[in-house]
């Protein structure tokens, strides 16, 4: 009689391997450092030994996926700008956002809708109808314009990197669209402190007249993944603003927990 093979522990349904565990973590938190890190600083950081450091990131580099700059500090290599793109062209919304944008747009009886950064641009994933009889029109998937004038944009642009900030502005320069647009550059980044201070952004009819607007972000270990809005009558707005204010940071603190309809294997494993 044959004796059973044996399984390869990394072929048995929901195995981790914390070698791919390891290096992916210290990729995403290399990511976060705007001058990268040295191999002894990610070692304290992740709490790794040293020699298990160099093996990651030597592995990570023979990859491209890091490289080290002139002074020899481990920043993303141009392997890891693939992965950053094909992310950004992307067009599927995950059944855990898109089930958060619902929730919104019912609880808030409002139109609500779902943005974040595309390619080189801020862009519009999803949008729910409100319910009312007076209400604002759908807004429209794709290209997302006057993010500096829009509760969404400025929340992506609040907590975006500088560096993109000051590109999407130089790309876009800000104009009034009415007279309540922030158009200022230095009464822009005010805004965005306040944004930043406060976790949620306001349009008072600075996009268009009889709109306003509130918008919060999505956040993933203090860096934004999506920003989510509500877009309401003006009139409605105003006696409404703080419940609608309170229904959006209600629904954002528990879409990271709806984001778990996207893995039911990693809901049963406790990843």
């Amino acid at each position: 009689m044959n004796n059973p093979q044996s399984v390869p522990s990394g072929d048995v349904a929901g195995t981790r391997i914390q070698s791919v565990a390891r290096a992916s973590q210290l990729l995403l938190w290399i990511a976060q450092q705007p001058r990268g890190a040295t191999a002894k600083e990610v070692s304290v950081a992740q709490r790794l030994a040293l020699p298990t450091v160099y093996h990651l990131v030597n592995t990570l580099v023979d990859q491209g996926l890091l490289t080290k700059d002139a002074s020899r500090r481990y920043v993303l290599g141009r392997s890891a700008s693939i992965i950053a793109q094909a992310y950004l062209r992307g067009k599927s919304v995950s059944p855990g956002l898109l089930a958060a944008v619902r929730e919104l747009a019912e609880r808030s009886g409002e139109t609500a809708y779902l943005a974040d950064w595309g390619e080189n641009d801020i862009r519009v994933l999803a949008s729910v109808e409100s319910s009312q009889l007076l209400r604002v029109a759908e807004v429209a998937s794709g290209p997302y314009q006057h993010g500096h004038a829009r509760a969404n944009g400025k929340v992506l642009l609040a907590y975006a990197w500088p560096e993109i900030r000051e590109a999407y502005l130089r790309a876009h320069p800000p104009v009034a669209l009415t007279q309540a647009t922030i158009h200022d550059r230095a009464a822009l980044e005010r805004e965005f402190a306040r944004i930043r201070r406060r976790g949620y952004a306001y349009d008072r009819e600075e996009y268009a007249l009889g709109v306003s607007c509130v918008a919060a972000p999505l956040l993933h270990d203090g860096h934004i993944v999506a920003a989510f809005g509500i877009t309401v009558p003006t009139e409605r707005f105003k006696r409404q603003r703080q419940s609608l204010t309170a229904t959006l940071l209600d629904v954002v603190a528990g879409a990271d927990r709806m984001l778990d309809m996207d893995d039911p294997d990693a809901r049963q494993h406790g990843a």
